[in-house]
């Protein structure tokens, strides 16, 4: 599965998480050369608004307005955008975005919720992992052992409930 990205967001969390103060870690430079520009024509592109909205494993229903910063980032594996809430990755390669409220949640002392979804389109649908810090960390190794790679979010969906993760569904949409 897309372990490799889901490791980084989960482990990106954490500086974030303790930092409080919403601004994002330093990013890594791509150490080939000059880093890619986004193009103009981007799914994500900075200062939208994308929502993320769905349905916890426990049932809690959820709706979360993420706005992406004015500046482009830089190319490091994917486009990690600064989101008010966030994190917001957008993985092309592996048609993924990863998209948190772990600012929120942190803040207001309620649980991260963090989306994993397919791009579909123009938006993306997928997993909704919700939890503590540890919580969403303790999720790794359950999630290195589906190995399927997926091809639609409803196989994604099933391979992490099969490998024991309590996850939920969502949806990331852009704000029109």
């Amino acid at each position: 599965m897309k372990r490799h990205l889901v490791l980084a967001a989960l482990l990106t969390l954490t500086p974030l998480a303790h930092a409080g103060s919403g601004n994002a870690a330093p990013r890594a430079v791509t150490p080939f050369g000059t880093p890619k520009a986004l193009p103009g024509n981007a799914l994500v592109r900075p200062g939208q608004t994308w929502v993320m909205t769905g349905t916890a494993a426990g049932g809690e229903r959820i709706s979360r307005e993420l706005k992406l910063s004015a500046q482009a980032p830089e190319w490091d594996n994917g486009w990690d955008f600064e989101a008010d809430k966030g994190i917001f990755s957008w993985q092309p390669e592996d048609r993924l975005i990863i998209a948190t409220d772990v600012l929120t949640g942190m803040t207001d002392d309620t649980d991260i919720h963090m989306c994993l979804g397919m791009v579909e389109g123009s938006g993306a649908r997928g997993v909704l992992l919700s939890g503590d810090l540890d919580t969403l960390q303790s999720y790794i190794p359950k999630l290195d052992a589906a190995t399927d790679e997926p091809r639609n979010a409803d196989e994604f969906v099933q391979a992490v409930r099969k490998a024991g993760v309590a996850a939920g569904t969502c949806t990331l949409t852009l704000k029109r």
